[in-house]
């Protein structure tokens, strides 16, 4: 198996991807209005403040939406389709992006998941699992 192209951090992304190499889920959350989100911004989407702190979450949430990949999209995913990559909304409200583990089945909205880390040799994976109370 050939492996996917590692991310490349960024000044605003590279905490998560830190965190992810140590198999921890970090957050972003305001200051201001208390809202969590994943995707590292400027300022709150909500309430414009520029104030955040990083807080860790446990990964636990439900599956918003899905898709299953049938076809790859290129040689590092030739011998894993079909795959799952979900929309998962945390419990403190976030939503992130990950890939359901194989045999996540059958994949329903409101799906509770457990996020799990899987590690390629240069880069960790944020991929989520059925919550055991979910089997």
């Amino acid at each position: 198996m050939t492996e996917p192209t590692p991310p490349e951090p960024d000044q605003d992304s590279a905490s998560f991807w830190t965190a992810l190499a140590e198999h921890r889920l970090v957050l972003e959350r305001c200051t201001a209005c208390g809202r969590h989100r994943a995707a590292p911004v400027p300022a709150c989407p909500w309430c414009a403040s520029t104030g955040t702190e990083q807080v860790e979450s446990p990964g636990d949430g439900r599956v918003y939406s899905w898709v299953t990949v049938h076809r790859s999209f290129g040689a590092p995913f030739a011998d894993q389709v079909p795959y799952t990559i979900a929309l998962i909304d945390l419990t403190e409200g976030a939503r992130v992006l990950g890939r359901l583990e194989a045999g996540t089945s059958p994949v329903h909205a409101g799906l509770a998941v457990s996020a799990r880390f899987f590690d390629h040799p240069s880069w960790t994976e944020l991929r989520f699992a059925p919550a055991p109370e979910a089997s």
